[in-house]
């Protein structure tokens, strides 16, 4: 058997990828907090919303989506939870499952739900591909009433259901289609032997709790309820509805109502329905991952108190606009979608749908058909106006501003005599809006007999439909006593026109009611003609003489850049009692002026302001261009108070000049707190010139303050990530990890082209040409860089690998020891030079480089299983042991400390510790392929062959490309034949050890075809000794040389020219 080392040889081409990578920052693995539960439900009552799941399929002729049925009787029953499906973020997208399997325990015994006991099938056939897929979106799921990121779900293994019950586990599939079909998706589980399945798509169909209704002319329009939830899952059974209703029924019109205020919709298709309804008739996808409503359709709005941040209003004065699409209520979802349809129909169908419509159709015909309407349909309209449905009453009085009959008029005005209300206001409105002129008279009427707070309310809706008639009438409440009637009338007037409209602002601007003098300024400021600026202007100077600004007045100052308001503004910041956000406000205002006078001010406030005015008039010196300010920043970076010092490097950095260089400069020598040399790190990032490369460059070494040190050299690291150069520096890294060189090559030169300071550009370089064999170019590349950075220890551990594949041992150490000495607290030189013994066979030297990575990162196991591998490889297996058993104190959960021990532990032939250890590595992760050959094997030396062989072989289709597998497959085989060679040769067993070779063979060579070459290892590991003297193994030998041979010719750089 061979074990899996980990790799100690550190490739070249391995090295890049940590290229831009911080140099000496401990890693540290994140945490992930448990799952919280849902709000905890019976068992009878999760069974009951199964069988209401199971009624509705069967209503829609569907098959069931629990088998075995589900009765009392039942030990158990699953049913799934927050189900999505997604697509990867990745440059080519895949789709992904997820959703939460609920196991129901009925029984009087507990019950596991194993993960290695659950199978899926999609589209009818088996799914392995299990797990979430790399680069998912950083997705949110709501798990009970807490929201959750899809990175932070924990998978267990195996969970445990106490009886009475219920107990849940995380299931996600992976290479999905990432297109808008949702397959059909079952999910298998075996619980205490019993075969349980639950149909994805059906449940969830069931779950959505949908009827259909259609209503209004024609039946035009269907309105689907969802009652239940809408997720990514069963959106597809409801866009298969909409397609079938538009196909068959010729339907165009639809409303998706969600009855219930805690309807939950998944937040992807929350987001998605109400931009998809508002791209109706354009055919434009919104989003690939989900369907497109057919084109022929003309209408979708949606309602529900989930959509309240949406609510427009749908009736009175401004109906909804085109791409109003969210509503709150129903009856303004059916209104908006027929609303079109109802202004074509004639007087006849209007009639006919308010008669016998629905609340929410009659709505619709009153007020989008009302104007169709005559008097003969009048008492039909007048008694609606006292329908029980308030809306109905609403629309009905919407719809008596189209009649010029006295009848008409009597309603609304005694409506209009009301208290005030909706209805009030609907009838007012309409009184307001009739197409007769006797609706206006009669509302003048009313209005002179209404008491003060209907009058406002009335001059409040006649002012937004404005005629001339009304202006008259409003300017006799400017003289009225009551303020609020008299603040109406003024804002009435301007929206409605005057021509004393200015004198009327400019007395009430001079009014001794502040109230009114308020409303006038507000109404000034506007204005934009230059009579109207100069009165509101005159009104902020003369107020700002005893009053503090507010911030209208402000806004108003920073609009006119008024310079005579800079003494007063200024006054006002000696008041020290002001409050924070005044004294701010009033200073972005002097900012906003942008006099030379204003330099002048601030100097005289800074000694006295809080730490924010002070970055505050900082950073305003610096936009004004003031010749104080390097002065004033000078001695503001080294204030005791870190956030004026930090605001002061921020605003440097904004500068971008030489004098900011230097104070920054001078500034990161003496900062020794973290916040305050960060900030200056940042200042230097964001100038990003050649001079502040050279200073964060220079401060990776100064000093005596570590983390200062390695702060610098994460600095170092933006200020490359944020080159206009590295795009290319990726695409280069991103070709050479394809192994397209060439290419690499090309990118990484017009990355040097636009910016030839980027390190980590030689770097790649360096690598490349090693990589080619083109050794005298890469070394070449090697001193371009550290001409540029001769402290890089990157460059230095790339120069060494050079020498190292020139067969230059001592000159390869030379250079890797240089990289440690610059930098000891980076792991990465160490593992280079371990890799480097490794090569040399210099075992103990290799030993004490993993070491010393131990005492720089203690919590990182890696070092120490590499160190346990070399040890075992050297057959000192004991300290391997050791080792091996320190890794699992710290950490009895790491599969491959198991796997490793167990390796030692059957060279030293002790079957049984061995096998305990594969055992459990296998617990623990039973996708291991070392954990699951391992305990193969040892079952094999167990004379267990009959056991081992059906166990391994249940794994070759999972592992059928992995390298490695196959051969401690061939290795199980080999040591079944070793089992039998001493037994007597009996038919059954010379046909037994006939077929283990010819399995042996053929596992072997698959090793061979998927990347298994250790020929050495093969020819004298002994679990293939009785393999060894058979020709085809001789052969196999042969090719595995000559394939060899001609990979090293090919390699040389003769070859390559």
């Amino acid at each position: 058997m061979r074990s899996q080392n980990g790799s100690f040889l550190i490739t070249t081409f391995f090295f890049t990828t940590f290229a831009l990578s911080t140099q000496s920052v401990i890693a540290q693995s994140k945490t992930i907090k448990p799952n919280s539960p849902d709000q905890p439900i019976s068992n009878q009552e999760t069974q009951n919303q199964l069988m209401d799941i199971e009624n509705r399929l069967q209503v829609l002729k569907k098959l069931p989506a629990h088998r075995p049925a589900v009765s009392k009787e039942s030990e158990a029953f699953m049913v799934i939870k927050n189900s999505m499906k997604g697509v990867t973020s990745n440059q080519v997208l895949k789709g992904f499952f997820l959703t939460r399997l609920v196991l129901v325990n009925q029984s009087r015994q507990p019950l596991k739900l194993s993960r290695d006991q659950i199978h899926f099938k999609v589209d009818g056939q088996p799914h392995s591909k299990t797990g979430f897929p790399e680069h998912i979106p950083n997705k949110i799921v709501l798990v009970g009433k807490n929201k959750q990121s899809l990175n932070a779900l924990k998978f267990e293994q195996e969970v445990k259901v106490l009886p009475g019950k219920q107990g849940s586990m995380w299931l996600a599939l992976s290479d999905l289609p990432d297109g808008t079909h949702v397959p059909e998706i079952e999910i298998q589980a075996t619980v205490n032997g019993k075969l349980l399945n639950l149909h994805v798509n059906r449940f969830e169909l069931g779950n959505l709790q949908h009827t259909v209704s259609l209503m209004g002319p024609n039946q035009c329009l269907a309105k689907l309820t969802v009652s239940g939830a809408l997720n990514s899952i069963n959106l597809a059974s409801l866009m298969n509805e909409v397609d079938l209703l538009t196909t068959q029924k010729n339907v165009r019109r639809f409303v998706i109502h969600f009855p219930n205020q805690n309807s939950f919709i998944e937040q992807s298709v929350f987001d998605w329905l109400p931009r998809a309804a508002q791209q109706i008739g354009m055919n434009s996808i919104v989003q690939s991952q989900f369907p497109l409503f057919p084109t022929m359709i003309s209408e979708l709005h949606l309602s529900g108190v989930v959509f309240k941040n949406h609510r427009p209003r749908y009736f009175g004065f401004g109906l909804r606009t085109h791409t109003t699409v969210t509503h709150t209520t129903e009856e303004a979802a059916i209104h908006a979608a027929l609303d079109s349809a109802m202004s074509v129909l004639s007087r006849e169908k209007i009639a006919e749908q308010i008669h016998t419509g629905s609340s929410a159709v009659k709505v619709a015909a009153l007020m989008s058909g009302g104007r169709q309407l005559t008097n003969e349909e009048l008492p039909l309209v007048l008694k609606l106006s006292s329908d029980h449905n308030q809306i109905v009453q609403e629309a009905a009085l919407y719809a008596l501003r189209y009649f010029g009959d006295p009848r008409a008029f009597e309603r609304l005005i005694q409506v209009a005599n009301s208290p005030p209300g909706t209805k009030f206001e609907m009838a007012v409105a309409s009184l307001a809006e009739s197409r007769f002129a006797e609706g206006q008279q009669r509302l003048l009427q009313l209005l002179k007999q209404q008491p003060p707070a209907a009058q406002k309310t009335i001059i409040g809706i006649i002012a937004q439909s404005p005629r001339p008639q009304w202006g008259n009438a409003i300017y006799e409440f400017l003289s009225s006593e009551n303020l609020e009637l008299r603040k109406a009338a003024i804002n009435a007037l301007v929206l409605n026109g005057h021509p004393q409209l200015y004198e009327v602002l400019t007395d009430a601007l001079n009014s001794s009611q502040s109230e009114l003098r308020k409303v006038a300024f507000q109404e000034l400021i506007k204005r934009n003609d230059s009579k109207s600026e100069t009165l509101a202007m005159n009104y902020v100077l003369s107020q700002l003489e005893h009053t503090v600004p507010s911030q209208q007045m402000l806004t108003f100052i920073n609009r006119l850049k008024d310079p005579r308001t800079i003494p007063l503004l200024a006054r006002h910041l000696k008041d020290l009692k002001l409050d924070p956000g005044t004294r701010t406000a009033i200073l972005k205002s002097l900012t906003a002026i942008g006099d030379q006078s204003v330099d002048v001010e601030f100097l005289k406030i800074y000694p006295q302001a809080s730490a924010a005015e002070k970055l505050l008039i900082l950073t305003s010196l610096q936009r004004l261009g003031s010749p104080h300010y390097f002065n004033l920043a000078q001695k503001a970076i080294q204030d005791s108070n870190l956030s004026i010092a930090n605001g002061a490097a921020s605003s440097l950095a904004a500068s971008a000049s030489g004098k900011s260089l230097a104070i920054l400069k001078h500034a990161l020598q003496k900062a020794n707190e973290s916040s305050r040399w960060n900030s200056i790190y940042s200042a230097l990032v964001s100038l990003g010139t050649p001079e502040a490369r050279q200073t964060i460059m220079q401060a990776r070494y100064d000093g005596k303050i570590d983390e200062k040190k390695n702060d610098a050299h994460k600095a170092l690291t933006r200020i490359y990530q944020r080159s206009p150069g590295n795009h290319y520096y990726q695409k280069g890294l991103q070709a050479q990890t394809r192994k397209n060189l060439k290419a690499a090559i090309e990118e990484y030169h017009t990355a040097i082209s636009i910016d030839e300071l980027l390190i980590p550009v030689y770097i790649g370089l360096v690598d490349v040409n090693n990589s080619l064999q083109k050794f005298e170019e890469a070394l070449k590349y090697a001193e371009q860089g550290l001409k540029i950075d001769k402290m890089n220890p990157r460059l230095y551990v790339a120069k060494g690998l050079v020498f190292s594949n020139q067969s230059n041992p001592t000159e390869a150490l030379k250079q890797f020891n240089k990289a440690i000495e610059l930098s000891p607290l980076d792991i990465f030189p160490y593992r280079v030079v371990a890799s480097h013994h490794v090569r040399l066979k210099q075992y103990q030297e290799a030993i004490a480089a993993y070491d010393a990575i131990i005492q720089i990162k203690p919590d990182d196991l890696q070092p120490y299983l590499f160190k346990a591998q070399i040890l075992s490889e050297i057959r000192n297996w004991d300290e391997a042991l050791k080792v091996y058993d320190q890794i699992i104190r710290k950490n009895d959960r790491y599969v491959s400390a198991y796997t490793g021990r167990g390796h030692t532990n059957l060279q030293k032939t002790d079957w049984k510790a061995a096998q305990q250890d594969f055992q459990k590595a296998y617990e623990l992760n039973k996708k291991s392929s070392q954990a699951i050959t391992g305990l193969a094997i040892c079952m094999v030396y167990n004379h267990e062959e009959d056991k081992a062989i059906p166990f391994v072989e249940g794994f070759l289709k999972q592992f059928e490309n992995d390298g490695l597998f196959s051969y401690n497959v061939a290795c199980v085989f080999g040591r079944a034949l070793i089992n039998l060679k001493d037994q007597t040769k009996t038919p059954d067993v010379e046909s037994k050890m006939k077929a283990y070779r010819e399995k042996a063979i053929f596992h072997l060579t698959n090793a061979s075809k998927t990347g298994f070459d250790d020929v050495e290892w093969m020819q004298k590991d002994p679990d293939l000794n009785e393999l060894h003297a058979l020709p085809s193994f001789k052969s196999l030998v042969q090719s595995l040389d000559k394939k060899r041979e001609i990979s090293n010719l090919k390699s040389t750089p003769d070859a390559k020219k």
